[in-house]
């Protein structure tokens, strides 16, 4: 049996480790590079700590802060513009997901002629793109180390997943420290999601021996430190096991797949703009009892990693965090119970076309999706 792993070229993970990004500019030839990021991290100074950085190896880095909440096709077009008009030669992501997304979009743009929407799918990408540098600020996504980018149509509104090794980046800088302004409840959905990414990965029917041990080493370090970094955000060590948590579940499910929660929450995100890993977080607990029977012995090494006593203590213990870290429900975010139902069967249907729940270990029907989705309306 063959087994693949697609991971970063070069991954430097350390408190501080954002100071090695001029050798790593330098290393890859770069004199002006373009830091792709968002309004945030433009305003604060954290981009500007970056230029700063690499002014000291003399390089001349530019900005473009346009990411604003999920990435478009427009955004990733303004992108290519600047680095264009700007004479840039490198790109750099740079905070949570979307920024780091766009940046990678960018960098398979710039050597593969477009639009994106011809590489929607899985494996569509003819040559490998530019160069990219991909600095996360959350622990959450692990962008930074997959393959995969999502980027919504600006003209049809569809999200589109495209995954394919051209999309990883050269080089991941995780750094904890860049994590620990997060916000409490950013610290809880991005947390859950890079939770679910692990328990998703370690359960997949895509699942290899070398992605189970990084999955399983993701659990247990996001399960053990979210409680802390979200209620003392200074905690150092929890910030830390979060980082490198979020970034070994993105190296696992960047190879194994994800299944049933993320094919269905996509759709809630799509739908009602919720934001993703809350859209996960609404159903880990539901659709991990549903799965539950079909890979008990999978299930069990996620609860014992986890310090449970058997796998069926596992979705009480997911629901209970959900419960520690002040999770909504879709009720609580404030959807209207008429206008979920109404949009039941499209979610159904869009989420079994994405193809992640023909991963899970239970393979739903569109009726038992409909369930799913009726029953975690609380």
């Amino acid at each position: 049996m063959t087994f693949t792993l697609d991971i970063p070229q070069r991954c430097i993970i350390a408190g501080g480790a954002r100071q090695q990004l001029a050798n790593e500019a330098k290393r890859l030839v770069w004199q002006r590079p373009l830091i792709v990021t968002d309004p945030f991290h433009n305003d604060t100074g954290k981009a500007q700590e970056l230029i700063d950085i690499l002014a000291q190896q003399n390089i001349d880095a530019r900005v473009y802060s346009g990411v604003i909440n999920e990435p478009t096709t427009q955004m990733v077009d303004a992108a290519i513009a600047q680095y264009n008009d700007q004479s840039c030669d490198g790109i750099i992501g740079f905070g949570g997901g979307s920024p780091l997304d766009t940046a990678k979009t960018v960098a398979v743009l710039l050597k593969n002629p477009g639009p994106i929407q011809r590489f929607m799918g899985l494996h569509k990408v003819a040559r490998a793109g530019a160069p990219c540098i991909a600095i996360p600020t959350t622990a959450g996504t692990g962008a930074e180390a997959t393959k995969v980018v999502v980027i919504t149509d600006a003209l049809t509104d569809v999200k589109m997943m495209c995954l394919d090794r051209a999309f990883l980046p050269a080089v991941a800088i995780v750094d904890y420290e860049l994590s620990i302004t997060s916000p409490p409840a950013l610290t809880a959905a991005v947390g859950v999601d890079a939770l679910t990414h692990a328990i998703e990965a370690y359960v997949s029917r895509k699942a290899n021996p070398y992605t189970d041990a990084i999955a399983l080493q993701a659990c247990q370090l996001i399960y053990n430190a979210i409680r802390t970094a979200y209620h003392t955000p200074n905690n150092t060590d929890a910030r830390s096991a979060m980082m490198q948590g979020a970034f070994m579940a993105g190296v696992a499910f960047s190879n194994a797949s994800v299944c049933l929660v993320h094919g269905m929450s996509r759709p809630i995100g799509a739908c009602f703009h919720v934001p993703h890993g809350l859209s996960n977080a609404m159903l880990l607990p539901a659709i991990t009892r549903f799965s539950l029977e079909a890979a008990p012995q999978r299930y069990l090494a996620v609860a014992q990693i986890l310090g449970l006593k058997d796998e069926q203590a596992l979705p009480d213990a997911l629901q209970t965090l959900n419960t520690d870290l002040n999770m909504q429900t879709p009720a609580t975010f404030g959807i209207d119970a008429k206008q979920w139902q109404q949009r039941i069967a499209k979610m159904a249907q869009d989420a079994l076309a994405s193809g992640s729940p023909a991963n899970n270990p239970r393979v739903a029907t569109a009726a038992q999706i409909t369930e799913l989705y009726q029953h975690v309306y609380s």
